[in-house]
This record gives structure tokens, C-alpha cells and sequence, in this order.
């Protein structure tokens, strides 16, 4: 990224979804993977020493599975948490409450323990 942004951050938007031809058939670990690796690597080539700070504006622990277990959802919040902590300005849920989608409501994917945040985060 352009050297030299002070006082700038850059804000992403990573969803697992809205995207069928590349997340439609994809497996838990091919979600986790995909987090892992190529949501890493962008992230990582967008920090650069003198260039502008990176958020992670928003994010879910959400994706295009069925059946997935709570279990699954654990390891996939996991991998987003990892790979997103590294953002240089941080990171934020898409919400703290959504009464129509409980995935995407931070505060029950947390406290029914489906997205398992650090603690240094939960103080």
C-alpha cells in the first residue's frame, strides 16, 4: 500500500458469504483455510511500516454451511480472531445485537460460546 498515509486507515469488509462461485461449496476447513491463508496474506500486504493503519471493519461468524456445530463455528471464529487481531487499528464485530440472526449478533455468539474471544478482549 501507498508509503507515506499518515493520519489515514484503511477500513475492510470480510464476509465468508455474498459470494457463491468462491465460498458456495466450501467445507469448514476450506472456510478456515481461506481465512488462514488468503485473508491473511491480503491483510498482511496492506500493513507496511509508513503506510496507513488496517481495520477490520467488519466481520461475522457467519458463512454458507449447513449443519455446521457449534464446534465448527468455534474453530472458524478462531481462525478470524487470529488473523484479525493482526490488523494494525484492530477489528470490530458487525454488531453487538441482531434480534433477526443470532450469528450475527456479537453478544449471543459470545455468551452461547460460539465465537470464543480472547481475554484480552473481554475485559
Amino acid at each position: 500500500m501507498n508509503n507515506g498515509l499518515s493520519r489515514t486507515v484503511v477500513d475492510v469488509h470480510y464476509y465468508n458469504l455474498f459470494d457463491d462461485a468462491t465460498f458456495g461449496n466450501m467445507t469448514v476447513q476450506q472456510n478456515i483455510d481461506y481465512i488462514k491463508t488468503t485473508r491473511a496474506q491480503t491483510l498482511h500486504s496492506l500493513v507496511s511500516a509508513n503506510g496507513p493503519l488496517i481495520f477490520v471493519g467488519e466481520w461475522v461468524n457467519e458463512w454458507d454451511l449447513n449443519n455446521a456445530t457449534q464446534s465448527d463455528y468455534q474453530r472458524y471464529g478462531d481462525a478470524q480472531l487470529q488473523v484479525y487481531g493482526e490488523a494494525s487499528f484492530g477489528w470490530a464485530y458487525w454488531t453487538l445485537r441482531n434480534i433477526g440472526s443470532r450469528h450475527w449478533d456479537l453478544e449471543w455468539m459470545v455468551k452461547n460460546q460460539y465465537l470464543r474471544l480472547p481475554a484480552s478482549n473481554q475485559s
